[in-house]
């Protein structure tokens, strides 16, 4: 389960609106929308470090909660590419084979 899951999954558990959890958020001083909240739980983009601190502190989770990331990553699917069943070092062979092709392309651009 990914951050944006997480996120939707604690604030529903708190029976929060995307609105009250907004709310929330800006009266700590982090001024966010419930657009915001939205395109954080569509996996779009994600709070800062700090704003993330503060969903904690909300929500009642510990930071940990949001990032399982040993079991995540490895049962990730990104554009068809399944992920289920590589160890770390596969993964990282892959990551390695991705910088090598930004690179290269990188490259030919200069």
């Amino acid at each position: 389960m990914f951050l944006n899951k997480k996120i939707k999954d604690a604030r529903l558990e708190k029976k929060m609106t995307q609105k009250q959890l907004a709310e929330e958020l800006t009266k700590r001083g982090r001024k966010t929308s419930n657009t915001a909240i939205a395109n954080w739980e569509s996996g779009l983009n994600s709070p800062d470090v700090d704003t993330l601190q503060i969903i904690c502190d909300i929500l009642e989770k510990d930071g940990n909660y949001f990032f399982d990331t040993q079991k995540d990553f490895l049962y990730a699917s990104y554009d068809g590419i399944n992920l289920e069943g590589l160890d770390e070092n596969d993964i990282d062979e892959i990551c390695r084979f991705v910088e090598f092709v930004k690179n290269k392309k990188k490259t030919k651009e200069d």
